[in-house]
């Protein structure tokens, strides 16, 4: 991966996301890529342990998600050197990783996705992280490209109240009229914002899956205070 610009970190905090187009190279994109399809195999109502993940819905939207351990090449992706010093400037310091997943939008009924934060779904009170959203298919209007809403993470990093949406199977956390900072970017692209940067994306209404990887890191561990245990992971790099 490519390093960061000077400049970024402070925009990151200006507005809340940076979008840095093609930082993956052909061989990574190819790699995640592989992964996934891999991982589609997979029965869609089957997450690892046997638990459907409580937003997806099955073919339409897939979470392939905390499979690192058993993948030694994501491992190396995810807990290499040249994702730590990536992360490491929008942090401010070594980064934790928290969370790591596939999200697939079906061909021609892949679900759209509310505006959310993502430190929406944690339910407790924590530090806010950094999400990295890799694009493996080039992304466009029709496919489920992902739009943000600039937040200058300088002066506002709250979370909002989000409810639930049964039927889209999503919190949602704005529903004003702002259509947010559209994304469309080549396949191996990153958008990188914060876990308080309200986000969404939209339905894919194409003939071929939508691919993205996001791997999630967070300056300090994200401890869950009913069980003293990681939310998801927490181990530094």
């Amino acid at each position: 991966m490519r390093t960061v610009p000077p400049d970024t970190r402070q925009r990151y905090l200006d507005v809340g996301y940076v979008i840095l187009p093609e930082l993956l190279d052909s061989d990574e994109v190819l790699h995640l890529r592989t992964t996934c399809d891999h991982l589609l195999i997979e029965p869609p109502d089957d997450d690892k342990g046997g638990k459907a993940h409580d937003i997806g819905r099955g073919e339409d939207r897939r979470f392939l998600r905390h499979r690192h351990a058993d993948l030694p090449h994501l491992a190396e992706f995810v807990l290499g050197e040249s994702m730590k010093n990536f992360v490491t400037p929008f942090l401010g310091g070594p980064p934790f990783p928290f969370n790591e997943q596939f999200i697939v939008k079906g061909p021609k009924t892949g679900a759209s996705f509310a505006w959310h934060q993502d430190s929406g779904y944690v339910m407790f009170e924590h530090t806010p992280y950094v999400t990295v959203w890799l694009a493996l298919d080039d992304t466009t209007v029709d496919n489920g490209a992902v739009y943000v809403l600039p937040r200058n993470l300088n002066e506002d990093t709250s979370v909002v109240t989000h409810h639930w949406d049964q039927d889209g199977k999503v919190l949602i956390g704005y529903e004003g009229t702002d259509p947010g900072v559209p994304a469309f970017v080549p396949a191996g692209s990153a958008v990188v914002f914060s876990s308080v940067t309200l986000h969404r994306s939209s339905p894919n209404i194409t003939d071929q899956p939508r691919r993205a990887f996001i791997a999630q890191y967070s300056s300090v561990p994200i401890i869950d205070p009913e069980t003293g245990q990681p939310k998801i992971f927490a181990t530094a790099l």
